[in-house]
């Protein structure tokens, strides 16, 4: 009866320590913030592309909206909110919103972050400097726990 005790004691302090590290994909929760010249890029996307490590899953792509203040969270679309612990090349794109209308939403999670927030579809401000996969401007580690990233700083 003590060992029962003591089993189902240890299960329940391991499963409460694991619940404040992610969630059951083993998302952690990752936000930032993006400037372009001192100021929020407000509306670009950010995008995160796992690096370099054999037998990951490349699918999935966490990305966040930059909000008017300057800051992002990262959202894995239908699995969360975070992104998996690892090294990712980041991406920028900030399309002009004088120049086309709002991109529609496609699937559950962008759905919740375009009610926050409008993506554009107008020609990349960047001109594509930030958004090369082959040769990332931004780089970026995702740990275990929550990850509070230092500002991405922006230049011409």
């Amino acid at each position: 009866m003590l060992r029962r005790f003591v089993l189902v004691l240890l299960g329940s302090a391991c499963a409460f320590s694991l619940a404040g590290c992610g969630n059951s994909a083993g998302l952690v929760p990752v936000s930032g913030k993006v400037q372009y010249k001192g100021e929020a890029a407000s509306g670009a996307v950010v995008y995160f592309h796992r690096q370099g490590e054999p037998g990951t899953t490349r699918e999935l792509v966490p990305f966040g909206i930059v909000e008017e203040d300057g800051r992002f969270s990262l959202s894995s679309a239908d699995l969360g909110s975070g992104a998996l612990p690892g090294s990712y090349a980041v991406l920028v794109e900030w399309r002009d919103e004088k120049a086309s209308g709002v991109v529609p939403a496609t699937g559950k999670g962008q759905t919740n972050l375009l009610k926050r927030s409008r993506i554009h579809s107008g020609p990349d401000r960047l001109k594509g400097r930030y958004f090369n996969v082959s040769k990332p401007l931004l780089q970026a580690e995702v740990k275990p726990g929550t990850n509070q990233l230092e500002p991405f700083e922006l230049k011409d």
